[in-house]
């Protein structure tokens, strides 16, 4: 039985960059919030503040997961946490990597660093822009002087994460949180950031618009996109609870 629902944001709850579909976030919680129903969260590469503002948006109770799940925000007490595997000496990494990307994407005027994140480099913008290009600069550093990082990529972002400080490793802190098992838990994501999380779950979901490699990995793969998915996915869920 699944006690917990976490949804990925972009890509699932939205799509970056454009509006926000109200009518079909009004749906979700309408469910979220109906008797008997699994709670849900979030887990999210977003910075603290933009999960915030969707955990407020939503309703959501139980602690949620900001920065690729390095970092944990309690809407109950207003806290919020980080990772204990972010220690000083991942903190400077982070700061030198940071540095060196500043560097690469200084030479590509349509992409920008993410300034809000602490735990991870980061940065964002256009495919047609460099980010790709960009990408491969990155990814060849830190392959080589940061072993113990990861770089992951969207169509619009990447982010160089600390292993340790997966999504993967948000979730299981989460569910330690909780005192739930993984089995209890259902996660839908849509990028190569989300398949360490979407493999230890008890149920995994993809929305259509995911990439191949996601799909191809997860329980359910939907041939609807973004929040539509993510309706499907958690009614689905419920179902199997009798609500």
């Amino acid at each position: 039985m699944t006690k917990l629902f976490v949804s990925d944001i972009d890509g699932c709850l939205a799509m970056p960059y454009e509006p926000f579909r109200t009518d079909r976030f009004a749906v979700l919680m309408e469910r979220i919030h109906a008797p008997g129903t699994p709670a849900f969260s979030l887990c999210s590469g977003r910075a603290y503040a933009y999960v915030e503002a969707m955990t407020q948006l939503l309703g959501i109770r139980v602690p949620t997961l900001f920065e690729s799940g390095a970092g944990m925000f309690d809407v109950t007490t207003g806290q919020s946490t980080y990772h204990p595997s972010f220690t000083d000496d991942v903190r400077r990494d982070v700061k030198d990597i940071q540095a060196f990307m500043e560097g690469v994407i200084s030479r590509y005027p349509g992409l920008s660093m993410d300034y809000a994140k602490q735990t991870q480099g980061a940065a964002a913008g256009r495919q047609e822009c460099g980010l790709f290009e960009a990408l491969e600069e990155i990814r060849e550093f830190v392959e080589a002087e940061f072993q113990h990082f990861n770089t992951f990529h969207t169509h619009i972002s990447i982010d160089v994460v600390p292993t340790g400080l997966t999504k993967a490793d948000g979730i299981m802190w989460l569910a330690d949180h909780l005192g739930l098992s993984l089995e209890e838990i259902a996660f839908i994501g849509d990028t190569n950031g989300d398949m360490p999380a979407l493999d230890i779950v008890g149920q995994s979901f993809a929305p259509a618009n995911g990439q191949e490699a996601v799909k191809a990995c997860v329980n359910h793969a939907s041939e609807l996109n973004d929040i539509d998915a993510v309706i499907e996915a958690y009614y689905m869920v419920s179902s199997k609870q009798g609500t």
